[in-house]
Parts: C-alpha cells; sequence; structure tokens
C-alpha cells in the first residue's frame, strides 16, 4: 500500500497473498527477527536492500524511518528534502514492479469529487536499479498508523463515539468515489485505512522527530551458516516505528484518513475478477458461491464488515481458523440462510445447521451450548454497545443503532445484486444523521486546530 504504518503481519503493507513470488528459497537462510519482512526475499527479483540514511530519486528523498512492509515492500519515511517536507516511499520487489498503483493513483487524483480527499495524491514515481534487480518507487503523503494498529496499541479498543462516525463517513465518501470512478477497492480492512499525520509534522527535522518518536529500530541480520552476507541482503533491516496513538485517545479533529493498498483494485468492466484476495472472513459470499464476477458490491460487504469493526471492538464474523466453511457458518448464523441455490451448493451446511438455517445443536448439548447462538442482536450488544460501556465509550442510543443497524443490513444482503449501492449508503438515514455531522465537526475542530 502506498501509505502505511503497520506492526502487524496480518495487516501488510501490500495485497502479498495473490503475489507469492518463485524466487524465495524454500529453506530458511538467516536467523529469524520478529515484525521485519521475510529476509529470504532479499534476492534477486525481491526486496531492494535499503538502510536509513540512504538518499534515493538524486538526492531528493533520505530514508529516515521505517513504516512497513509487506510481501512485494517496504515502506520508508522518507524527507523531501527539495520541499521539506515528509513522504512516504514505496520501495517495490523487483518481480512485482510496474504496477499499476501509480497510474492509478495519478488518474484518481485529477477529479475533485467529494471522497477524493481520502485517495493518497501521487507525490512521485521513480526506479532504481539494485543487486535485486529493477524496482518501481512510488511516493506519496505518509500516515502516522493504521486503524487496525491503532485499536491494537489500545487497551480498549475502541474509538470514541464521534471520532468512529467520522471516520466512517469518511470511508464510505472514499468508497463511493471509487466506484463513482468505475474501480473496486478490492481489500477494504483496518490494515488498509491510516490515519493522516498532523500537518505540523512537516515543521520538525529529523532530530526532534527522533526526539518524539524515537530513534530507528535495527538488528543485525546473520547468516544460518555462518557465511558473510552477499551484496543483495542489507547488513541491518529495521523494524518499523510507531508514530500512532491508541484509538481511545485519538480525538475529533485528528482523524483525517487515508485509503491504502490499491494492489487489489480494479475496474469490474474491463478486467473480470472471480476470487476475492481481502481477509478470509471479510470475503463476501458470492466470491464462493456464484459463478459471477465480482464487482462494487463486493466493496460493500466488506465495508460494513469493516464499519462495524470501527464502532466496536469485535468483528461481526469472528474464527480461530477461517477456513471457507467456517466463514460461512459465521454469515449465516448472523445473517440467516443462504439464498436457496447458494445453501443446496454448501455440502457441510448440516454440521451446523438445519435445513431452515437454525442451528442443529444436538440433544445433549443443546443446554449447556445456548450461549452459541450469536445472532445480530447478540453480536451487535457484545461486540459494539457492552464494550464501549465497560470502557465508559458512548453507546449508540436507540435511535442510532436503528439507523446504522438498517444501514448495515442492506449491506450486507447476500445476493450482490439486493445489496445497497455505495451511493444509497450515502443517502442512508445514518449517514444523514450521525456520520456526515460529525465529519462536518470533526473539520471545524480540525480548522480550529490547524490556526
Amino acid at each position: 500500500m502506498p501509505t502505511l504504518t503497520t506492526r502487524s503481519s496480518d495487516h501488510t503493507a501490500d495485497s502479498s497473498k495473490s503475489r507469492a513470488s518463485s524466487t524465495r528459497p524454500s529453506k530458511a537462510q538467516y536467523q529469524l527477527i520478529e515484525d521485519v519482512e521475510d529476509l529470504d526475499r532479499y534476492c534477486s527479483g525481491g526486496y531492494h536492500p535499503l538502510q536509513i540514511g540512504d538518499e534515493l530519486a538524486r538526492g531528493r528523498y533520505r530514508l529516515v524511518n521505517k513504516l512497513g512492509y509487506g510481501g512485494y515492500s517496504t515502506i520508508w519515511l522518507a524527507r523531501d528534502l527539495c520541499r521539506a517536507r515528509y513522504v512516504a516511499v514505496k520501495v517495490i520487489t523487483a518481480d512485482a514492479s510496474c504496477t499499476h498503483e501509480a497510474s492509478l493513483l495519478s488518474s484518481l487524483s485529477q477529479s475533485s469529487r467529494p471522497g477524493r480527499e481520502i485517495i493518497p495524491s501521487l507525490i512521485d514515481d521513480f526506479w532504481i536499479t539494485g543487486p535485486n534487480g529493477r524496482h518501481e518507487c512510488v511516493v506519496t503523503s505518509p500516515a502516522q498508523m493504521s486503524l487496525f494498529d491503532s485499536k491494537e496499541a489500545s487497551i480498549s479498543g475502541l474509538f470514541h463515539l464521534n471520532v468512529a462516525q467520522s471516520i466512517i463517513a469518511q470511508l464510505i465518501r472514499g468508497v463511493a468515489f471509487l466506484h463513482h470512478e468505475n474501480i473496486v477497492h478490492g481489500d477494504l480492512h483496518l490494515g488498509n485505512i491510516l490515519v493522516q499525520f498532523p500537518r505540523m509534522i512537516d515543521r520538525f527535522p529529523t532530530s526532534e522527530l527522533y526526539e518524539r518518536y524515537g530513534q530507528p529500530e535495527s538488528e543485525a541480520v546473520i547468516r544460518l551458516d555462518g557465511k558473510r552476507l552477499v551484496d543483495s541482503v542489507p547488513a541491518r533491516v529495521f523494524i518499523p516505528g510507531w508514530f500512532g496513538v491508541p484509538s481511545d485517545e485519538v480525538v475529533l479533529g485528528d482523524e483525517k484518513i487515508l485509503l491504502s493498498d490499491f494492489g487489489e483494485s480494479f475496474n469490474p468492466d474491463t478486467e473480470p475478477r472471480f476470487s476475492s484476495k481481502t481477509l478470509p472472513l471479510l470475503q463476501p459470499p458470492e466470491a464462493r458461491f456464484s459463478d459471477r464476477p465480482l464487482s462494487f458490491a463486493s466493496d460493500i460487504w466488506t465495508l460494513a464488515c469493516t464499519i462495524w469493526e470501527i464502532l466496536g471492538q469485535r468483528p461481526l464474523f469472528e474464527a480461530y481458523f477461517p477456513t471457507v466453511d467456517r466463514v460461512t457458518m459465521e454469515q449465516v448464523e448472523a445473517l440467516g440462510r443462504l439464498p436457496l441455490e447458494w445453501w443446496r451448493k454448501w455440502d457441510r451446511r448440516l454440521e451446523w445447521f438445519d435445513e431452515e438455517g437454525k442451528i442443529d445443536l444436538k440433544p445433549e448439548m443443546s443446554r449447556d451450548h445456548e450461549g452459541m447462538r450469536r445472532t445480530w442482536d447478540r453480536r451487535f450488544e457484545h461486540c459494539i454497545q457492552k464494550p464501549r460501556a465497560a470502557a465508559g465509550l458512548e453507546t449508540l442510543a436507540v435511535e442510532e443503532r436503528k439507523a446504522c443497524e438498517k444501514m448495515l443490513r442492506s449491506m450486507l444482503t447476500f445476493r450482490p445484486e439486493e445489496r445497497a449501492t455505495a451511493q444509497q449508503v450515502m443517502q442512508s438515514e445514518w449517514m444523514k444523521g450521525w456520520g456526515l455531522p460529525s465529519l462536518e465537526q470533526s473539520r471545524r475542530t480540525s480548522g480550529i486546530n490547524e490556526s
């Protein structure tokens, strides 16, 4: 993704799930270092070896810290020496370079439609050559954290309600913008939604940046066979820095977001897709059961799941080992039986449900396992309302809850052709009554803060 600060291996800097490289050696060659990229991918076709202090693009960008990594890129915080500002430089592996990401961002930046503001602007796009090949470098504005990392850094894992409302409103506007431009994002989740740095960050020289956020952390790369490193491997590898704040400390006015990672984005009119590459528990049911190509409705499903997680402490669908059957089981338990033609395709349905789609507990288990019946209402209480109350945060009042549930249920209709469109979500009662008012309040607060 073009701008990222992530420390979670589950929410990586790009959609590497679909771009596994054949250049990775079959056996590990280096001592394990946690929270860094796969060191064995420092080989022909893989990552470009970089160090803090390196300068790129003929000395224009000086690397000052690491923001994140993924299966096909490393992302660095750099100082733009020509413009006296900080930028994110995404350095793509040689075997995955020549992506459509830069051209897509450039094209989207030409529009002035509402929602465009959460799409990263392309600052620069250039190439570098190193021991592992030629690498495309994409430069955008930096972000201080992902929503996933912000929740992980918090004890409660929750945002203040007005902050959550504003973030959701921004996200809905951004997805509506993309869909208007005939683009399906394809990988919406908390790790790909980033909180922007405050504007004042550009005023800090690198020395002050380190005082505020700490010096870059690195560890030596050591071969398991004891031999010396070759030029294709960095002498030290850097652990992504932490520039964010816990979710419950984010205040209204500081929650401006960027939507990142367009590696799975596509135009459904020109590029048919039949499989979803986003996180398993967020994949829409048509990706499994329908023979038709995915389209904008697949984004709406994952958008609804993401909205739920922004409001709450826990996701709508959960499973320790999210096999396709476990994912379907969660969907049916929360939303009801699949459309009949899909229901009959699911050969393991009777392991959990009767033919009407009701949980089929064995008689000897029914009393002890009554709590396993995790209906929509029960999930809303246990994932959103009760955790918010326990953390001393505002819960959704009756009218907002009704409007929110109506919006989400319209987005989570099983048949994609019956699902709400992004434009319909924009016009929903919740968006008009709670999302947009909080976003407007945030803008007024942000203007006061900046002045």
